[in-house]
């Protein structure tokens, strides 16, 4: 169960089920393959932003609805 393009994306924006997460964080830990695909990925610069009078970077994520924010803050 090595991590592919679709997974290793859904993977890193934390969009898959908490089931599917879970497992591939227990994979990702005892797997050097999959280790190295995930800092590699995590380290593409489109993942990445300056923002800030000081342009720190901070990470990129996948466009969220309106909805699933007031859902996170409540």
């Amino acid at each position: 169960m090595h991590l592919d393009d679709s997974t290793l994306d859904g993977y890193l924006a934390r969009s898959l089920d908490r089931d599917a997460l879970g497992s591939f964080d227990d994979h990702v830990s005892t797997c050097l393959h999959c280790t190295l695909a995930v800092d590699a990925a995590g380290l593409e610069p489109d993942r990445w932003e300056r923002r800030g009078p000081l342009g720190r970077l901070v990470r990129v994520g996948p466009p969220r609805p309106a909805r699933a924010e007031l859902d996170r803050a409540a």
